[in-house]
């Protein structure tokens, strides 16, 4: 039966067995005695003591440390690279490639790879001086060359396999385990990148990677604002973060080869873009947009014709009832008016409404034309009195000095018919006061509803109707407008509707007036011209009157986010062409890969493949994280 002490120096003679079924055997062995004969001595402190190499062994050493880089540069880099590529072109033919399971068995078929082409060295001497050029190698050595240069790529490995390297030590394998190990977990990388694999998750790891950073505030409310429009637009993460980097990569990458999921999307912004003024439009209620101005000019034209007609239609009525219960056969003398028509007879030339009472009065018996051209009173009725009224109404238009007139003659009617009438006759001139106001005293409305003078043709025809009385109308103007059509029925309320999609439909086909097309035929959004027709309807709160205040910021939202899909901040430097740069690079390229590695040109050729595949691997990695950048924002 063997000692505690006999199990110790066991254990540290065969510690290169640890974790093999024979190892631990001895190990519960030994704390089983060690536990009966109260040992209290440790396995170090029993650890026979290192014996000074000699002169020969040491030579024989270095001979074994070069034997043992050598083939771990180079040996074991491109036999890893060799045992990756097969096990992942192996795993592309049987349709695993995606397969948790068989990534995870890439790193173990590189490791078989790099040590089948690593010298393993067999003294003690030579294990330590591996062990320590491997750590000089990684901390002193710079990456000169990522993927080509041998030494740099060892350089490289080594820093980052530091901490499993030193683990190994610490466990006890061997040097030459360590060098086979240095390029593993590079030519892992190298494989993933040229086949497209991605790195497996830690295990034990749940949930999905990163995409990158925390949104700022400032992405989340672009992100918000593009979403909540009626058409979401997705937002890359160079439109939703504005970093001037990610937006030159983003239009640099569009322009090449690898750029056709960025065009796409911007295609897709483009399109979510003009779907938006569609359903902005679909939110106003319109329906005869899509149709033309005049059909919209027609609806409002129609909407005023009507309400105009029904309050004349009220108006008569209530001045026949009046006049049925004689209300309207009462006397006056209408003398004020008379003085004042004589007083104004010289500007009668520049003021017609002067004459056109004159006349009408002699006509209706209220007036009487004396030798010298002036006018006297004579006893009149209520009812005559009225007509005259009318009459002034009608001819005044809009004409500065014509309306001032013609607001002192009525003034001056309606002191003399002042108490005169009974119920039925004031309700008729209330009447008549309202239908005034809202179809006749106010150009906006009144140049839709009148001809011009002396000929059946409109003042306004119906295709100019949106132009006059929305694009060149006042703030005021298209308030008062807006008041008569939504009190006009429901004739008048969906007019006004129409005017609301004819003003999306303006500012989409300003927008959308230059001749450039995406692949589709569909027109561009210019946002330098839809910024501009939006603030010349904001600038004075037009927009807010014609489409209320949610519609207004709706489209003010649509304006922000197509800054967003199109536009760069300043600064962000975007390469129109590229080529010289390209050319220099190769030419670069070329020059320090056969400078600092020798290798033949076929090799190098081979190489440059794989590493331009790498980088085209990172790059479609980079354009998919910019295109899932909202999403992954959101989750995150």
């Amino acid at each position: 039966m063997a000692t505690a002490q006999e199990y110790a120096t066991w254990i540290v003679q065969n510690k290169d067995l640890q974790g093999t079924p024979e190892f631990e055997t001895v190990a519960k062995a030994y704390e089983v005695k060690k536990q009966s004969e109260n040992l209290t001595t440790t396995t170090a402190q029993l650890a026979p003591r290192p014996k000074e190499a000699g002169i020969v062994e040491k030579l024989i050493g270095v001979g074994e440390t070069g034997l043992a880089i050598t083939t771990g540069l180079f040996g074991g880099t491109f036999g890893g690279l060799r045992g990756g590529i097969g096990f992942a072109a192996q795993q592309a033919r049987e349709g695993n490639i995606r397969d948790p399971q068989a990534t995870r068995g890439l790193e173990q078929a590189i490791v078989q790879g790099a040590q089948e082409f690593t010298y393993m060295p067999r003294t003690e001497a030579g294990q330590e001086q591996t062990q320590a050029v491997g750590r000089f190698i990684g901390e002193t050595i710079p990456p000169v060359i990522p993927v080509i240069g041998a030494p740099s790529m060892l350089a490289q490995a080594t820093r980052q396999a530091a901490p499993f390297v030193e683990a190994n030590i610490r466990r006890g394998a061997t040097a030459a385990q360590e060098m086979a190990m240095i390029p593993v977990q590079r030519g892992t990388q190298m494989v993933r990148d040229v086949f497209g694999v991605e790195t497996p998750a830690p295990m034990g790891a749940t949930g999905r990677a990163s995409g990158g950073a925390m949104a700022t505030p400032a992405e989340l409310q672009r992100m918000t604002t593009a979403e909540a429009l009626p058409v979401p637009v997705r937002l890359t993460k160079g439109a939703a973060s504005r970093e001037a980097e990610q937006l030159a990569f983003e239009k640099e990458q569009m322009k090449g080869q690898l750029g056709q999921p960025l065009r796409q999307r911007a295609e897709e912004n483009n399109l979510q873009l003009l779907q938006n003024f569609d359903a902005i439009v679909d939110l106003t209620g319109a329906e005869q947009v899509r149709s033309g101005l005049a059909a919209t000019g027609n609806s409002v034209i129609n909407a005023l014709s009507t309400g105009w007609e029904g309050a004349k239609a009220k108006t008569r009525a209530a001045y026949k009832n009046a006049e049925a219960q004689g209300e309207l056969d009462a006397l006056l003398n209408l003398e004020d008016l008379a003085k004042y028509i004589n007083d104004k007879l010289p500007e009668s030339t520049v003021a017609p409404v002067l004459n056109v009472a004159r006349q009408k009065g002699i006509q209706l018996g209220a007036l009487e034309q004396l030798p010298d051209g002036s006018v006297q009173a004579l006893p009149t009725t209520l009812k005559n009195s009225e007509l005259l009224r009318r009459s002034i109404s009608d001819t005044t238009g809009f004409d500065p000095t014509n309306r001032l007139f013609s607001s002192e003659l009525k003034k001056l009617i309606d002191q003399n018919t002042e108490g005169l009438g009974g119920e039925l006759y004031k309700q008729a001139r209330a009447l008549r006061e309202q239908q005034a106001r809202k179809y006749e005293g106010r150009a906006i409305v009144a140049n839709l509803l009148t001809t011009v003078k002396g000929k059946d043709d409109p003042k306004i025809v119906a295709s100019e109707a949106f132009q006059k009385s929305i694009l060149n109308a006042s703030p005021e103007e298209i308030t008062f407008l807006k008041r008569v059509l939504l009190t006009s029925g429901k004739d008048g309320q969906q007019a006004f509707k129409e005017l609301q999609g004819a003003t999306v439909k303006h500012l989409e086909d300003i927008s959308t007036a230059g001749v450039g097309t995406d692949s589709q035929g569909r027109a561009l959004v210019s946002t330098a011209k839809l910024n501009s027709a939006i603030n010349q309807l904001d600038s004075n709160g037009r927009l807010d009157i014609i489409l209320g205040k949610k519609n207004a910021e709706i489209v003010r939202d649509l304006n922000e986010v197509a800054k967003y899909v199109t536009t760069v901040p300043p600064g962000t430097l975007v390469n129109n062409s590229g080529t010289a740069g390209v050319l220099l690079a190769a030419m670069g390229e070329a020059a320090t890969t056969g400078a600092l590695t020798g290798l033949p040109l076929p090799a190098i050729s081979i190489l440059r493949a794989v590493n331009q595949q790498m980088k085209n691997n990172k790059t479609k990695a980079r354009i998919m994280q910019s295109l899932n950048k909202a999403e992954t924002s959101k989750q995150e």
